[in-house]
């Protein structure tokens, strides 16, 4: 994934923690859409209305889409899965106007806006920093703590073992951490500050 992308998608989920004064973790993900104006819809729910709109073919093997300014997910889902989608799709609507592929599970090999709508996601559901902050290690706390599902939470370990990998490597060369070094992450970090000290 190219990186300028990478920091767009983290940097778009930072500010929505930033502008929607996010405080603790579970991040709650249909409160944001709600406050935008975003409905949720789930594929029970919305039945009726997707038969009319003809919009069967987007929910046969996808967890979720977006149609004009609604996200509608598959509640069939567990809780977790469920929340994952429904920030992927807001991924999708403030990255690429709402326009991506239908959502399910990430996998390595998805095509650019996948990856960045799942980037969007999995930072604003599971900011890094705020993981960094709670000593967080292993992919069990993470779907626990963040209600996100074991896939989901596997994925955002990954990452974060490369960023403590990072981290040592920039305390040896530099005699500091590689995190906080954003101020938008600072940020986000300082409203999440009571969350953390509550939690250790």
């Amino acid at each position: 994934m190219d990186y300028s992308k990478y920091k767009q998608s983290r940097n778009a989920a930072w500010q929505i923690l930033i502008d929607y004064n996010i405080r603790s973790l579970p991040v709650k993900v249909s409160s944001i859409c709600r406050d935008m104006g975003i409905k949720i819809i789930d594929y029970d729910r919305g039945n009726e209305m997707i038969k009319y709109c003809k919009l069967e073919e987007r929910c046969q093997n996808n967890d979720g889409f977006t149609f004009e300014n609604a996200i509608f997910y598959n509640n069939k889902c567990v809780i977790g899965r469920q929340r994952f989608t429904v920030a992927h799709e807001l991924g999708h609507i403030l990255l690429h106007n709402g326009n991506g592929e239908y959502n399910r599970e990430p996998i390595a090999v998805d095509n650019p806006k996948e990856q960045e709508a799942n980037v969007f996601a999995s930072r604003l559901l599971a900011p890094a920093c705020v993981l960094w902050g709670l000593n967080i290690a292993t992919s069990e706390e993470i779907a626990q703590l963040c209600d996100i599902s074991m896939q989901a939470a596997e994925f955002r370990l990954e990452r974060l073992q490369r960023l403590y990998e990072r981290e040592k490597q920039f305390i040896e060369k530099y005699n500091k951490s590689c995190f906080l070094q954003s101020p938008t992450e600072k940020q986000v970090y300082a409203q999440f500050q009571d969350f953390i000290n509550s939690k250790l």
